[in-house]
């Protein structure tokens, strides 16, 4: 397998180089990845799509993290992170199902390695069947819905928890999941971007419930 290829940015966020997605974890260097929020504004308490990265992940095994979300390829667009949406959750998407939300700082500081993101992201609002996921097994063990208004409380320390439903994947089978996810269930993203991230779409779903 290939070394993934990623363009360097400077703090302008300017491209000035490209490296391999190793050195740049290792030597804190900023790059562009691409975050998908995926959204159920069906029903009177909008609720929030969390994967939960498989057992096998390399990085944050167990944990629960944005809908999809990936590295953006040297050659590639910030649309062309579409592809990850699809290898990781079998959702098909072109630009028009989707709302950018913003470009946020994104640091996620490890004993190992220091990921510096400008993550370009977005939003798709959509009610989904567990039926609606077909999950990639090597990156996404399953999928919960927590309420909006705990994620963003949680975001900023209101609650210590959130409610979370739905499923996980185990040997070709699905089981239920019910549990409450504190911070330390979550991929250790910056406190500042979970924040930004809250806000940004809590105004484009009050904007999308607006119409």
């Amino acid at each position: 397998m290939n070394e993934e290829r990623l363009h360097v940015y400077n703090s302008a966020r300017e491209p000035i180089n490209i490296t391999d997605r190793k050195t740049a974890h290792e030597k804190g260097l900023w790059h562009q990845t691409f975050h998908l929020w995926i959204i159920d504004v069906s029903e009177q308490e909008p609720q929030l799509y969390l994967q939960l990265r498989s057992q096998i992940k390399k990085d944050f095994p167990n944990l629960f993290d944005i809908t999809a979300a990936g590295h953006l390829l040297a050659e590639e667009t910030p649309l062309d992170g579409l592809r990850e949406v699809e290898e990781e959750l079998g959702l098909s998407l072109t630009e028009e199902d989707i709302s950018f939300i913003g470009q946020f700082l994104d640091v996620i500081h490890t004993d190992t390695f220091l990921d510096q993101e400008f993550a370009l992201s977005y939003v798709y609002f959509q009610s989904l069947s567990e039926k609606g996921f077909q999950l990639q097994k090597e990156e996404v063990a399953g999928i919960v819905s927590v309420p909006f208004h705990q994620f963003k409380q949680l975001c900023f320390n209101e609650t210590s928890f959130m409610n979370a439903t739905g499923f996980y994947e185990d040997g070709g089978q699905r089981f239920t999941i019910e549990k409450k996810l504190t911070r330390d269930d979550l991929v250790p993203h910056s406190l500042s971007y979970l924040q930004q991230t809250a806000i940004a779409l809590e105004n484009q779903m009050n904007e999308q419930c607006s119409k």
